[in-house]
């Protein structure tokens, strides 16, 4: 860490002081898109409150490539390193670089649990937005009668976030009996996503429900159900439920026409503000808990356009 150390004179009496100057954060990125981005603008936006310098690179999805990056981070010198890493099975060589050069590490979005060099994690609740979407769902089709078949768009399952938002929604429609649910993995690819819909509805006409891991590939299951005529808005007979974790334009969109039911929007500025805050108080000796949480909130139609400026990705 760089710091000026200053001596004030006033009278007979000293007093010494700190002061922090030229802070440079490493920000290492595993790939931009609409939320990344947002929480990376909460960082920028923090960075900038505190006069620190933001160095960031990112990696567009290329593990080696991200290693390679934080080597370079290490090499100019940064004071703290925050990462979302592309994966969290290969990024601990570069960050056990880091902590060998004494620069404090910060996961965010993403969580590095087996990482014996991250100090601090901070991130959404994925566990518990997926459970929100689950829960509405169960909510939704209580008095439904017969099998209930919901599909499942899973996000990356080399994603914390992913796994987290997953095994939430299992939790909340456990309540709920009879159900078939069919998996469609997407690896947060909306094409994937896409013909894994169109699949799942081919085999299983009967679908109930639909659980976007995020709501950016809302955009597809309506694709889906438009050609197959069963594009029905909410409240109508033969609505598909539709619900899905993010908060993104496209989630906005769909849960004002009433394509989408609900959705889980994260807190994606405190995210960012609270990865810098995190990394300024290990950088100052402090001590920090090791798993910081930042919760989402569900909105549906009745409450979403209230709540517009909480949610990051409708248009402002």
């Amino acid at each position: 860490m760089k710091k000026i150390f200053g001596a004030v004179l006033a009278g007979a009496m000293m007093t010494a002081s700190a002061v922090y100057a030229e802070i440079t954060i490493g920000l290492s990125v595993d790939q931009l898109f609409e939320s990344r981005v947002a929480v990376n603008n909460g960082i920028k936006a923090e960075a900038s409150d505190r006069g620190y310098e933001v160095i960031e690179v990112v990696a567009d999805g290329d593990a080696q490539q991200q290693n390679a990056q934080i080597q370079s981070l290490i090499a100019q010198g940064v004071d703290a390193i925050l990462v979302c890493a592309v994966d969290q099975n290969t990024i601990e060589r570069a960050l056990l670089a880091a902590k060998k050069a004494n620069i404090p590490v910060v996961a965010y979005d993403r969580d590095l649990p087996d990482s014996r060099v991250v100090q601090a994690f901070v991130g959404p609740d994925s566990l518990i937005d997926g459970r929100l979407a689950g829960e509405y769902t169960a909510q939704v089709l209580a008095d439904y009668e017969g099998e209930i078949t919901i599909v499942e768009l899973i996000g990356a399952l080399n994603d914390q976030n992913g796994i987290d938002r997953s095994k939430g929604f299992r939790e909340g429609i456990a309540a709920l009996e009879n159900v078939n649910l069919i998996e469609v993995p997407t690896d947060w690819d909306s094409a994937r996503a896409l013909s894994g819909t169109q699949n799942a509805f081919q085999a299983n006409p009967d679908v109930a429900a639909v659980f976007a891991a995020t709501d950016t590939h809302i955009p597809a299951v309506e694709t889906v159900l438009a050609d197959l005529g069963k594009l029905v808005p909410k409240g109508e007979e033969g609505h598909v439920v539709i619900t899905g974790v993010n908060g993104s334009n496209d989630g906005y969109q769909a849960v004002l026409s009433g394509t989408a039911d609900a959705f889980v929007v994260m807190g994606t500025e405190a995210t960012g503000r609270k990865a810098v805050d995190l990394a300024a108080k290990i950088m100052a000796g402090e001590s920090v808990d090791r798993l910081n949480y930042v919760g989402g909130n569900l909105y549906t139609a009745a409450d979403a356009e209230a709540n517009k400026a909480k949610i990051w990705g409708a248009p402002k």
